[in-house]
C-alpha cells in the first residue's frame, strides 16, 4: 500500500488532484459515484469562467495568475485548448465600486487591461446597451473553460501516468484506526485500502463525511441557455467575450453549444441536492428575472423564444474561501471541499498544492487561508 493514493470524486479538483499526485510518484485510483465527468456536478457543465478579477481581493487575483500557466500547460500536452483566452469583460453600473477595485489590483499586479467607455462599449459590443453602464473592464488574458471537456482532458493525462479511474463506486463509509483512515467501503461491500486518501466530492462531501459536521451548504444552481433571436453573429467567441455584471450578479457566455449561449446568477441560490429536480427544470421566476436583467442590458436577447434551463449544484462555505485541508483526526485523510461556485479556475494550481500536502511535502501555494479549523 506504500505510495498509494485513492482519490474519491472524478471532478476538476478530484482529476488535478490525482494528475499531480502521479507527477509525484504516487499510484493513484479514483473513484466516482458516477459517469466522469458528471453532468450534474459542479465540473459537469459546457463553460466556466476563467477571470482575474476580484474587486480588492489580490489572493484570488495571484492565484487565478499562477493557475494560468498550469492551464495552458494542460492544454498543450492534451492536445485539447479547453481553455479559451477571448478575454473578461466586467461592466460597472455605478461608479467607486466592485470594478474600480478590479482596476486597481489588475494594475498592481501588472495584469493587462482595458477600460471601456460607453462610447468604446458601443463601439465594440452593439448589442449591449451601453447607457446602462459607467464602463467595462477587459482584460485579455481572462476567458472560459470547457469544463467538461478539461475534466475528461485532465483525467486522460493522468491515466497515462498510471492513474486508475473506476466509475459507479459509491464509497459509503470511513473504516478508521488508531487516528487514521485504513480502508473505505463501497455500496458493494468492497473494500478500497490504500496509504492516503483524498475527499473531493463536491455536493455530495457533507452526506459522504457526515461524522464531521462539515461547514457546507449545498444550493441550487439555476442557468438558461439561450439562441438569440437575431444578429447571432455579434455572439460568437471572437466577438462576444465572458462578462460579468457585478451589481446584478448575472453573468454570460458567448454562443458555444448548438447556437445557444449561457446566463447565469453568481448569487447563491437555494438549498438543494443533486437530483432532487430535474436538471433542466428552473422556475419561472428565474426566467422573469433572467429576462429582466437581458431588457435593461442586452435588450434584444429579452424576447428569446429557444431556451432551455439547466440546474448544478454548490457547496459552499460561509466565507466564500474554500477547503483545502487535512482532515482533523486523521493524518491520512485529505479534503478538497466547498469551492462555492468559484473554484474551477484554480483547480489546477490546488491540485498541485494539495498533492504537495499528501506527500507530506511544503505546499508553493500558501493554504492557510483555505484550512479547515478556520470555522
Amino acid at each position: 500500500m506504500k505510495n498509494t493514493v485513492i482519490v474519491v470524486g472524478g471532478g476538476i479538483m478530484g482529476a488535478s488532484a490525482a494528475y499531480w499526485l502521479s507527477r509525484l510518484g504516487r499510484q493513484v485510483t479514483v473513484l466516482d459515484q458516477s459517469d466522469v465527468p458528471n453532468r450534474h456536478s459542479a465540473s459537469g457543465d459546457q463553460l466556466r469562467t476563467f477571470r482575474m478579477t476580484y474587486g480588492k481581493d489580490a489572493f484570488y487575483t495571484e492565484m487565478a495568475a499562477k493557475s494560468l500557466p498550469l492551464w495552458l500547460d494542460l492544454c498543450q500536452q492534451s492536445s485539447d485548448k479547453f481553455l479559451v483566452q477571448n478575454g473578461f469583460l466586467d461592466l460597472a453600473v455605478q461608479a467607486h465600486g466592485y470594478e474600480e477595485h478590479c482596476l486597481k489590483v489588475l494594475k498592481e499586479l501588472r495584469v493587462p487591461c482595458t477600460v471601456l467607455d460607453k462610447e468604446d462599449l458601443h463601439r465594440h459590443y452593439p448589442m449591449m446597451n451601453s447607457r446602462a453602464f459607467r464602463f467595462g473592464l477587459l482584460h485579455c488574458s481572462g476567458g472560459m473553460i470547457w469544463a467538461m471537456r478539461a475534466v475528461s482532458s485532465i483525467l486522460g493525462l493522468a491515466q497515462r501516468k498510471g492513474v486508475r479511474v473506476r466509475s459507479r463506486v459509491r464509497v459509503v463509509s470511513l473504516l478508521k484506526t488508531h487516528g487514521a483512515i485504513k480502508a473505505l467501503k463501497d455500496s458493494a461491500g468492497k473494500v478500497w485500502e490504500a496509504e492516503n486518501f483524498l475527499f473531493a466530492p463536491g455536493a455530495w462531501t457533507t452526506d459522504l463525511l457526515k461524522g464531521y459536521r462539515l461547514p457546507l451548504r449545498v444550493t441550487r444552481q439555476q442557468q438558461l441557455y439561450l439562441r438569440p433571436p437575431c444578429n447571432r453573429g455579434r455572439y460568437r467567441p471572437e466577438h462576444f467575450p465572458p462578462f460579468y455584471v457585478p451589481s446584478q450578479g448575472f453573468y454570460g457566455f458567448p454562443l458555444h453549444i448548438h447556437g445557444f449561449m449561457k446566463i447565469a446568477q453568481s448569487r447563491k441560490g437555494p438549498p438543494g441536492r443533486p437530483g432532487d429536480v430535474p436538471e433542466r427544470e428552473i422556475t419561472p421566476q428565474f426566467e422573469r428575472q433572467t429576462r429582466a436583467f437581458l431588457r435593461r442590458f442586452i435588450p434584444e436577447l429579452a424576447n428569446f423564444t429557444e431556451g432551455e434551463g439547466h440546474v448544478c449544484y454548490y457547496a459552499n462555505t460561509k466565507d466564500n474561501d474554500f477547503i483545502v485541508d487535512r482532515l482533523p483526526d486523521a493524518a491520512n485523510g485529505f479534503l478538497m471541499a466547498g469551492f462555492s461556485g468559484h473554484g474551477f479556475k484554480f483547480a489546477p494550481l490546488l491540485g498541485q498544492a494539495l498533492a504537495q500536502l499528501v506527500i507530506g511535502g511544503k505546499p508553493d501555494l500558501n493554504l492557510h487561508r483555505f484550512r479547515l479549523g478556520r470555522f
